[in-house]
């Protein structure tokens, strides 16, 4: 059985947080392969705030350029109207079949925040969760949650990963208005490729 997983995000930009948490997911859990799923229109996100989808694609393209087993995909940016996890595990598991099993890379913030999104619970039928936790990470909010009822009978599916790396895309889009260095946040070729672009001014 392959074992995959899903790296979910606006990526806006991506940055070395990411590539961190992927990187350790993959060691940890023994995936085979990692995708790097871009959303298109994200629904709990303001317009305006990110910028368009084929400039994050084309920066995560450069992000993992080079490194075995990772790609990137356009399946949340070809389709139509907002990008809902669920719509887009389904296509996943029709696409790599049952005998793969799905792991949902994602942040706590993220985690903290699914019983807002679309049929949540469904999810669970559809993958497990890897959280990765930074330093000063809402875990008290995390542990609220999971003493819901409906997600109790879930818990075994969420996996927490505890990371050194405490970086937010939000402060390297203030650093990048304010003319700040960011390559100590985000991977050379994506540094180049923003201020090419000149992106997030």
């Amino acid at each position: 059985m392959k074992r995959i997983g899903i790296m979910g995000g606006t990526f806006n930009p991506v940055h070395k947080g990411h590539l961190a948490l992927a990187r350790a997911a993959k060691k940890e859990y023994a995936l085979d392969k990692i995708v790097f799923i871009p959303s298109g229109t994200p629904p709990h996100k303001a317009l305006g705030q990110v910028i368009d989808k084929n400039e994050r694609f084309k920066m995560v393209g450069l992000a993992i350029r080079g490194l075995p087993d990772y790609s990137v995909s356009r399946i949340e940016m070809d389709r139509p109207g907002y990008s809902y996890a669920i719509d887009t595990f389904r296509g996943l598991k029709k696409k790599f079949g049952a005998r793969a099993k799905l792991f949902y890379i994602m942040g706590l913030d993220s985690i903290n925040e699914i019983l807002e999104w679309r049929k949540p619970l469904e999810l669970f039928k559809l993958c497990e969760f890897i959280v990765g936790t930074r330093p000063g990470t809402k875990i008290r909010t995390f542990r609220r949650l999971i003493k819901f009822p409906p997600l109790q009978k879930e818990v075994d599916k969420i996996h927490l990963m505890e990371l050194k790396e405490n970086i937010s895309a939000s402060d390297i889009r203030q650093r990048l208005k304010a003319r700040k260095p960011v390559s100590r946040f985000v991977p050379k070729a994506v540094e180049a490729y923003i201020k090419k672009k000149g992106l997030y001014k």
